[in-house]
Formats: structure tokens, C-alpha cells, sequence
């Protein structure tokens, strides 16, 4: 097992469990408190910016590793699918920022941002305890450092932008 630091990632994983429940308690109360949508907006970017970085840099280096291990290639199939179900859940909610007055039914954005916290915080598990043990086993420094460049400095991204 290699020896690489792990801190910014469990340091980005404990900052998004705190807000995405931060979130649930006010931001999303009834009345057009342009503070709350600006908090939802900035965790809205972390949570992408975060994602971004775990598409380009960890998961290609992790699948080419890998390869003759079709179970773990599961693994990153299914913590890629969650990705996606989390985004389009935060694309939902975006679209109730936009338009307030779309009725939702019984429950409505609460429904919406109890998900957000069951999904997020379920992910960020699976990922701990899944892909954590991988990452020690199978990537080099190297790989390890372009990740964290890429997860602690967004604008290294690119062209790639996670604003709505």
C-alpha cells in the first residue's frame, strides 16, 4: 500500500456532508433570500468542481489499473452512475431556484433536499470505504498529485465550467 495523503479529499467529503445539511436546515425556506440561493449556488459548484476532478483525474487512472479486474470496474460504473443521479437531482432543484412558484406536490423541495442529503451522504460513504482502499493500492504519486491539483485548484479543469 502506498502512502499517499488523502487529506483534502476527506477534508472535501466532511465540508460537503456539513453543508449539504446546513443546507436543509434554512436555505431552503420559503422567501426569495438571495443569501440562501447564493449558498446553495457555492455548494452547488463544490459539489460539480469535486465531481469534475474524481471524472478526469481519478476514475481513468483507476480504470486503466484496473482492467483485469471487472468487479472493481463495477465499482467505479456505479459510483459514476451516482454522479449523474446526484447532479440531475441538483439540476431539479436548480430549476425550483429558477422558477419558485412550480407546484411540487405534498413534500416538494423538502422531498428534494432530503434525497440530495440520503444521496450525497450514501455516496461519499461508498466512496470511503470502497474506492479509498483502491486508490492506496493501485495509484502511483503521480496520478495522486494530478487529483489533488485539479480537486484543490479548479481552474485547472480547463474549459470545464460548473456554473449554471
Amino acid at each position: 500500500m502506498s502512502e499517499l495523503d488523502l487529506t483534502a479529499l476527506h477534508g472535501m467529503h466532511d465540508a460537503l456532508r456539513r453543508e449539504v445539511v446546513r443546507l436543509t436546515r434554512f436555505a431552503f425556506r420559503a422567501g426569495p433570500d438571495p443569501r440562501r440561493v447564493l449558498r446553495w449556488r457555492q455548494f452547488e459548484r463544490s459539489l460539480r468542481l469535486h465531481f469534475a476532478a474524481e471524472d478526469r483525474a481519478l476514475w481513468p487512472p483507476l480504470r486503466r489499473s484496473l482492467a483485469h479486474r471487472p468487479d472493481r470496474l463495477t465499482l467505479l460504473e456505479a459510483l459514476e452512475a451516482e454522479h449523474t443521479a446526484l447532479e440531475e437531482l441538483i439540476d431539479v432543484i436548480d430549476e425550483l431556484h429558477a422558477h419558485p412558484g412550480i407546484d411540487l406536490g405534498i413534500g416538494g423541495l423538502g422531498d428534494l433536499t432530503d434525497s440530495l442529503v440520503t444521496g450525497l451522504t450514501g455516496h461519499l460513504e461508498h466512496e470511503e470505504d470502497a474506492v479509498l482502499p483502491l486508490i492506496r493500492q493501485v495509484l502511483t504519486a503521480r496520478q495522486w498529485a494530478r487529483f489533488t491539483r485539479l480537486h484543490t485548484r479548479p481552474t485547472d479543469l480547463g474549459h470545464w465550467d460548473a456554473a449554471p
